[in-house]
This record gives structure tokens, sequence and C-alpha cells, in this order.
């Protein structure tokens, strides 16, 4: 159970965070924080380790499961869920850190196909594009699977280093960013073949997105790198450097970059140039979770719950609320003019972007 409280400054260390983004620390006991995500009503979130929920609110508020996955019945102990749930159509696609994949019905939760051990474990949200799945692995290639039968069709670029970073697609041609490769490389979606790679000299971490024709790849040698996707080589058209690691994915709202640091920082970048708008800092607060931006407000929440809510506009401090015992590694989900946020501890908080104010909807406290 969280309260919420006034501001707190509390300088806590982040030595074994930063140990496990450098490579040091490996996910040796894997709890899982993936995103939940929404399709129309229905929510996917991993309520459980190991165990992803479907389910909806009830009018009184309350979340109400209708199937999860892996079920009772089911001869599956996973390890837990990094990858955000992908819904395409009627199919929603899970990947446990165990390399197990599945596809389901996104309404019954029955599976649409047998699952597939990839016999390798993933951290990245794969890529569904086509008639294609795009899974990134622990060991640094790209397993691509068949969507409908899920059988394996390829596996791109060698074994060589981790890759976190969810891909990214656009015509024929896949954008992969690498952990411990510490290059952005783009691929022939049918192929596999490397048509150029850059080296943005630090491990990319950050999910990658689309800006227009760039491609924005946040890495830990704080900067977010902007690469012409319509260039043949690739080249970088710019860069912005911040004071922190950057881990939390951008968020591109029209024109303006958002983006935020382990060192507490917030800034506004002009999409075109990487021109900074404006910057908010407040050092003693982690970032490592996706901006989010509602309701004419930008809110932030940094890994131990303490959220801020910023004039998009200027980076002015609008309001704050800290949640007391709420560790927050999960992207948020904007949902019924609210957002979601999942805890470490599996706790489902809707926030509102009025205030800040917080109500735990589903977990131990819902």
């Amino acid at each position: 159970m969280f309260h919420v409280k006034h501001r707190r400054w509390l300088a806590l260390a982040t030595a074994v965070l930063a140990l496990a983004l450098t490579g040091c620390v490996n996910l040796a006991s894997p709890e899982g924080w993936a995103a939940p995500t929404a399709d129309g009503d229905r929510l996917f979130v991993q309520l459980e380790r190991g165990t992803m929920s479907s389910g909806s609110f009830t009018s009184a508020g309350s979340f109400n499961e209708d199937w999860r996955f892996p079920a009772e019945l089911d001869d599956l102990d996973l390890d837990g869920f990094y990858a955000t749930p992908i819904v395409e159509g009627n199919t929603v696609y899970l990947v446990s850190y165990d390399g197990v994949v599945a596809a389901l019905d996104v309404g019954s939760g029955r599976p649409e196909w047998p699952v597939v051990d990839l016999e390798t474990n993933v951290v990245a949200t794969p890529l569904v594009s086509g008639s294609s799945m795009y899974i990134p692995t622990e060991d640094g290639d790209v397993i691509v699977l068949d969507r409908e039968s899920g059988a394996e069709l390829d596996r791109f670029l060698e074994p060589d280093g981790r890759i976190w970073a969810a891909p990214i697609a656009r015509s024929t041609t896949v954008y992969v960013g690498k952990l411990d490769g510490r290059e952005l490389l783009a691929l022939n979606s049918s192929t596999g073949a490397i048509e150029w790679r850059q080296d943005p000299g630090g491990a990319l971490t950050a999910d990658l997105v689309f800006a227009n024709d760039l491609i924005l790849a946040g890495s830990l040698d704080h900067k977010i790198h902007a690469y012409d996707s319509t260039n043949p080589s690739g080249a970088e058209r710019w860069s912005y450097e911040a004071a922190g690691w950057i881990v939390a994915t951008p968020l591109v709202a029209g024109d303006v970059v958002y983006g935020a640091t382990l060192r507490g920082e917030v800034f506004a970048l002009d999409a075109a140039t990487g021109a900074l708008d404006w910057e908010f800092v407040e050092e003693d607060l982690e970032f490592r979770s996706q901006p989010v931006l509602i309701g004419g407000v930008l809110v932030v929440a940094d890994r131990d719950g303490r959220l801020r809510g910023i004039e998009p506009a200027t980076g002015e401090l609008r309001w704050e609320s800290d949640l007391d015992d709420a560790k927050i590694f999960a992207d948020p989900l904007v949902y019924d003019g609210n957002i979601l946020y999942l805890t470490k501890d599996g706790e489902l908080l809707r926030v509102s972007a009025a205030d800040g104010g917080a109500t735990i909807v589903a977990g131990r406290g819902g």
C-alpha cells in the first residue's frame, strides 16, 4: 500500500541500476516490468510475476480479470514479462523473459498456435510488421516468426551482445538498437541484410521511436541521437546531450520531442533540429519510464514513484505527488482520461493528470 505525500528529498543510490544497464549485472532473478497495454476497454497487465492478466474495469472502478496466461492448467512457469504485450487485430502476442512466445485470442485467451520456446531470453518488446514478428534477444540476434503460425522463418544478425530497445520498422527496413554492441542497425526486413549501421557512442537502452523521418535513439552516452531514415547511410542529423543517462523512451508530440534522464532532467526539443526549448531539473529524481502528455500536462514518474506534472510549453512545475513504496520502471498507459502506472510489485495505479492524485485499481491493494 502507498500513501500520497508532499515533496520529499531523498538521495538514493543508483549503483545497482547503473551496473545492470552497463552490462555488469545480468537479470539473474528477473521479475519483469512490462508496460500495460489496452485494446479498447480491455487491459493486458502483469499483476503477478510471470502471469499476464486480461480484463477490464467494472463500473465501480475495480479490475475484473477475464483470463490469464499461463492458465492454471498450462504446464508453464515463466520468469516474468519485460516485453509489452502487442495487440494486432484479434490477437495479442506475449513474449516472456524465458523466450516463450504466445499468440492468444484477445477476447478468450485461447491460443491461436502452440507456444514457441525460443530457448533464449527476451527483454525487448518485439515488432509485429506485415506477416512477421521480429523478436530481439539477449543473445543479440533477431528471431523472425510467422505471425499466423508461429513458425520460425529466419534469424537475423550473429548472436553477439544484448538487445533491450524495442525495434521499429518503415517500408522494408527494420531498425534495431544494440545494448552491448552500441550501434544502430538498419536491416532488410526480408533478408536481414545490414543496409547501414551507425555508432551512437553509447549503449542503446531506450525503445526506438520515429519523429517524422528521423529515428530517435536514447543512449547511455547521455544523448538522444536523431538518424535520418531517408539517408542511404542513416546519417545523424542531430543529437542532444543531457547530463544523465537516457533510458526512458523519448515522447514525440507533433514537432516536439520530450526526453527524461536518470539525473532528474526533463526537456523539450525541436524535433527537426534538436534545439532545446526548455529544461526542468530535479537532481534526486531518476526517470526511466516514458513521459506522457495528457490533458495539457506532461507527466513524468521517477523509479521511486515521485510524480511531476509539468507545463509542456514552458517546463514549469504544475504539481508534484509522491507515492511511498511504489517502484515504477514500466512505461505508463493513457487510459480513459487517466494514466495507468504498473509498479514493480504488481500494483496498477490510476493517476490523475490534473493533480497527480493516485488510486490503486488492481493488485495487492485493488
